[in-house]
């Protein structure tokens, strides 16, 4: 299943080092990261990216702001970064396309205290045991949502053929050898890419009809509050 991730780490090495188990976990097929990033919270409460995730590998992201960040996410990952930090630009009006629990996300908010550093994915996973066995020794302390059924609004057929592709290159993985193995990975960065700039096209739409939507309302409200004026000036004249 694909499940929104959160691990947190007392500092910054940690969260590294568990970064890059994330990368082993992936190397070795047993799971598949669509997209993460690394917060920090300072001692002040205020939030920074650190790190993020592309198909052409690892960026840095030091100091970037947020809100820059969230709107380059394709999916659930910005909007948690948004929610948890308290930076809700680019993010706000997709809240209701996801059906985070109050506990998950009041969780995941007592997670990220005052210098702690925290790791946020996306990942398909078949089960607990592989990320938790590999990040416990890090210290890391793990939260779940599962996202399947919430990302509906921005899954199509064309994402779940992709999802399907990746994970027939991850299954291979498991058996082929290092040559191999590296072709295999390139061709699921491409898929992941390709699944990112789709559910990026997806969002866009779903703001489109949602800004459409909502101009139609004004629309319907200034005409009621034009009708209910010329009621009222001839009341008054």
């Amino acid at each position: 299943m694909t499940n929104l991730v959160v691990i947190s780490f007392k500092n910054e090495a940690q969260a590294i080092a568990g970064s890059h188990k994330l990368i082993e976990l992936e190397s070795f097929g047993d799971i598949t990261v669509y997209e993460k990033v690394m917060i920090k919270k300072d001692s002040n409460g205020e939030t920074s990216a650190i790190q993020s995730d592309t198909s052409e590998g690892l960026r840095v992201f030091s100091g970037m702001a947020l809100g820059t960040l969230i709107g380059a996410l394709a999916g659930p990952v910005g909007v948690l970064v948004g929610m948890v930090s308290g930076t809700m630009t680019g993010a706000l009006l997709e809240t209701n396309y996801y059906d985070f629990s109050d506990e998950f996300v009041s969780k995941v908010s007592g997670q990220l205290q005052p210098g702690s550093v925290a790791i946020i994915a996306e990942i398909y996973e078949e089960g607990p045991a592989f990320l938790d066995n590999a990040l416990e020794p890090l210290g890391g302390t793990i939260s779940r949502s599962n996202v399947d059924d919430a990302y509906d609004e921005f899954l199509d057929d064309q994402v779940k053929t992709i999802q399907a592709d990746i994970a027939d290159e991850r299954a291979r993985i498991k058996s082929a050898n290092e040559k191999e193995k590296l072709k295999i990975q390139q061709k699921i960065a491409q898929l992941k890419e390709k699944r990112h700039q789709r559910i990026a096209e997806l969002k866009q739409k779903q703001r489109a009809q949602k800004g459409a939507r909502l101009k139609e309302k004004i629309n319907e409200h200034k005409s009621a509050i034009a009708e209910l004026e010329t009621k009222l000036h001839k009341i008054e004249g």
